[in-house]
């Protein structure tokens, strides 16, 4: 290919490392290398797209018919057969190439050491849940066994998790207070002439119970169906604000939800709106009513938990095998106490109570009131994936293997599923466990079976031991393990200093989580996710492009001290994609950035009407200049290579002119006058030697005084008529801008209504006599343009490969004066397609 382009950049080793210096000698940050050793030197002609898509471009394209596609797919082997199989269940492909020897004591012991931090979390979370207390044990058994089975990773530890039995806790207690209502008989349920406390009545217990599996049923089943059509990236639509938002807000209902039984109170626990508020007026209602044995043991397990833990386990995590699992040291030494002391009968504390010794036949749940918290269970479904792949993918990184999302999302949807027939609540990640087992360098998912083995073991032999445990010191587990959430609320500050948008959905995330309801929270916290994601656009911004005087590079024009504009061309670049949401926001950001088409033709009728001169008259007295073409042909070699052919003059009366748009398949070539004047090697910020120019000079072909528009809002108005002021200089300020160039390199989206405000822009700039260039248009983008019809109106000549090709054309093109009798826009012109007139 015999093409006019040379590409020199230097690797040699630079004779100076001392950097670069500005004029008073002072470093600046560039690399440290010489820069006539480094410099890069670009130099082509400049490219239309669709020239340079005319000699680069494939043009065989292999099209498959969808039939072709699923004939392809369509066949088995023993290969894809056992990838099938073994995908759906990993356990298969762990066990063929499990390695006994090496894996199996690690394996061993990390999940006894799980299954040994499962145990207190088991039992204070299935008081969290607002269930039977052996629901947590059996919670913490049956998804881990399903787990080895179906998941990927082998670090997650699956089982009871805070902020899922929170969740949980809100739908069984809000549906166990209609149970009541609708059946008030039940309040006064007695045993042996003692009226029984409602949380401790069997059919009241057994209500929620159901309720919960229920909830575990349709959670786990709308997680199977979203892992079999890998709908796992709605999760993408949670922003990290609105997690730690959402899951701060659930450490206070969590919190909120374990003070009276750590105060030793036994009050009426409040649902649904402001309950926040209401259960803390409860509190202090019964303030009077507490009991201090409780409080002691409360305030007892929090100390010693804090010291173990930010003392000994944190301070000395390097050294030690395990972290202390000081949780179940503080259970085992609460059921001595609680048994020598006999602590319910001689200080009045709540206990654990009566815990079957058995593991319970499975049982369908009860599905008659599903329809009231289908709501719910897809809320927790997303959260349970959401929390526990975050969890997965951080240990997958560290131990270097990868985890299938989709299978993932499916092993969650069957542990809790198959589960929910085991009298089981929702089960999740608990980042401490998975933890402890990733700092335990657990080899496969087989661990679980250890896990299993264990709780099974406290289930049906040790169960009874914890009978006599205060309800008090669980409460105190549970609420000192929510430090890291409370801690978490101060992230709202970096919130603010990264993003207004992400503090604004932190905000209202934990605004209405903490005082309405965590379900309001949680809707309104994913609503103003999304509202914000529209107003990002709404809102994104459009600047001017100008050029440093030191080194011509394309910069933001406002934010650089020493970046001037091209004399004619004004350069608008729009951070966002482009669509029916602020198609006339990226409009009106245009003209008032560059030149309002629409305010530039009132202002010239205005002026002809007053004064009754032609704008042509006004017009500046710019040089002719001389546009040479170069046009791709091909040799005899087959290979592509230019001819050069010029232009007629640009007649100083704009009568006749060869426009751009005139040429089938152009590739802009400047004439050697006119690069004498532009883009070259000295004028790029170095001498003719290849030494760095001083800052102070500068190419020839900008103007260090920035052009302003004229669009802004403290412009004269005429005393005759209230409208803008126009006068002979005002409008000639306004009639040197002769070329708009579009950057859309950072438009990665366009819809049709995009596409159509591009052509009315188009045809606006036209009218006053403006010629519109888009630049750096993406195939996508080029594609819908095409559909939509908007090359019918601009034509592919002004579409160019790069902003420097569209520069270089745009600012050795001066505009033709504008003509008389100009009018105003047609009918058509100002309707813009738009559907209103055809109603």
């Amino acid at each position: 290919m015999n093409e006019k382009r040379s590409v020199s950049i230097s690797d040699a080793a630079p004779e100076n490392s001392t950097g670069c210096l500005d004029t008073k000698g002072r470093r600046f940050y560039c690399p440290a290398v010489n820069v006539i050793d480094n410099a890069i030197v670009i130099k082509r002609p400049p490219f239309t797209q669709t020239a340079f898509d005319d000699i680069h471009a494939k043009t065989e394209f292999e099209s498959k018919s969808i039939s072709d596609r699923v004939k392809k797919q369509a066949y088995c082997s023993k290969k894809r057969l056992w990838k099938l199989v073994s995908g759906y269940l990993p356990a298969l492909r762990v066990l063929r190439y499990y390695n006994f020897k090496e894996n199996i004591l690690i394996d061993i012991l990390a999940g006894l050491t799980i299954g040994v931090l499962h145990i207190p979390q088991a039992l204070a979370f299935g008081q969290l849940t607002s269930v039977k207390i052996e629901n947590g044990l059996y919670t913490s058994l049956w998804p881990v066994i399903i787990y080895v089975f179906f998941g990927t990773s082998a670090h997650v530890s699956i089982g009871t998790s805070a902020v899922i039995c929170i969740l949980t806790a809100s739908v069984v207690d809000r549906q166990g207070e209609a149970f009541v209502t609708a059946n008030p008989d039940i309040l006064n349920f007695t045993l042996n002439g003692t009226q029984v406390p409602l949380d401790d009545i069997p059919a009241y217990l057994d209500y929620k119970e159901g309720i919960a599996m229920a909830v575990t049923f349709v959670s786990g089943l709308m997680m199977i169906f979203m892992g079999i059509f890998k709908l796992g990236f709605i999760t993408a639509y949670l922003s990290e604000s609105f997690f730690c938002a959402f899951t701060s807000g659930a450490a206070v209902h969590i919190a909120t939800s374990q003070v009276p039984a750590m105060l030793g109170l036994d009050i009426k626990k409040h649902g649904g709106l402001f309950k926040f508020i209401n259960n803390y007026r409860e509190i202090f209602t019964h303030i009077t009513e507490v009991n201090v044995a409780a409080i002691i043991c409360a305030v007892i397990t929090c100390v010693i938990i804090v010291l173990v833990k930010d003392c000994i386990n944190e301070r000395f995590k390097h050294k030690l095998f395990m972290p202390i699992p000081i949780e179940l040291f503080v259970v085992i030494i609460g059921c001595i106490v609680g048994y020598f002391g006999d602590l319910n009968t001689n200080f009045g504390i709540a206990i654990v109570g009566d815990i079957p010794s058995t593991i319970p036949p499975p049982v369908i749940p009860p599905l008659a009131e599903t329809p009231n918290f289908l709501a719910d269970c897809f809320i927790i479904a997303i959260l349970i994936f959401a929390n526990t792949i975050a969890m997965a993918k951080i240990c997958a990184k560290k131990h270097n293997y990868e985890v299938d999302d989709s299978q993932e999302l499916i092993a969650y949807g069957m542990c809790n599923f198959v589960s929910s027939f085991f009298k089981c609540f929702p089960s999740s990640v608990a980042p401490p466990r998975s933890m402890v087992s990733s700092g335990m360098n657990t080899k496969t998912v087989l661990n679980g079976i250890f896990t299993s083995g264990l709780m099974v073991l406290v289930i049906m032999v040790i169960s009874f031991v914890f009978e006599v445990l205060p309800k008090s010191i669980l409460a105190a587990i549970i609420f000192i393990a929510l430090k890291g959430l409370f801690i978490q609320i101060l992230d709202g500050r970096k919130f603010w200093r990264v993003n207004k948008f992400d503090f604004v959905i932190w905000f209202c995330t934990f605004i209405s989580a903490v005082f309405l309801d965590i379900d309001y929270g949680l809707f309104i916290g994913v609503g103003v996710s999304l509202v914000t994601v529209v107003f990002q656009t709404q809102f994104a911004r459009g600047y001017r492009i100008g050029r440093t005087m030191k080194d011509s590079t394309l910069v933001e024009h406002k934010k650089y001290q020493d970046s001037v504009e091209i004399p004619g061309v004004k350069i608008f670049r729009f951070q966002s994609s482009l669509y029916f949401a602020n198609a006339e926001i990226f409009r009106s950001n245009l003209y008032r950035s560059t030149v309002n088409p629409r305010k530039l033709l009132k202002m010239i009728k205005k002026y002809e009407k007053k004064s009754g001169k032609s704008v042509m008259l006004l017009s500046e007295d710019r040089r002719s200049s001389v546009v040479k073409t170069s046009v791709p042909s091909t040799d005899t070699n087959g290979s592509r290579k230019f001819s050069t052919s010029e232009n007629k003059l640009i007649p100083r009366d704009g009568t006749q002119r060869d426009s751009v748009s005139s040429i089938d398949n152009p590739v802009f070539s400047i004439s050697d006058e006119a690069q004498k004047n532009s883009y070259t090697l000295k004028q790029n910020g170095f001498n003719a030697d290849g030494s760095m120019k001083r800052h102070g000079s500068i190419d020839s072909t900008f103007s260090a005084v920035t052009i302003t528009t004229i669009n802004s809002d403290d412009e004269d108005v005429d005393p005759e008529d209230g409208d803008i002021l126009v006068t002979d200089e005002k409008l000639r300020n306004m009639r040197r801008t002769h070329h708009v160039i579009i950057d859309c390199s950072v438009i990665n989206y366009l819809d049709a209504s995009g596409a159509n405000v591009l052509s009315h822009i188009f045809t606006e700039y036209d009218h006053v006599n403006i010629k519109l260039f888009l630049s750096g248009c993406s195939y996508d983008m080029r594609e819908a343009m095409k559909h939509a019809g908007v090359f019918n109106k601009i034509p592919q000549e002004n579409i160019f490969l790069d902003l420097y090709d569209a520069l270089a054309v745009a600012k050795i093109q001066r505009a033709i004066p504008m003509l008389t009798g100009v009018t105003d826009y047609s009918d058509d012109e100002a309707a813009e397609d738009s559907y209103i007139t055809k109603l």
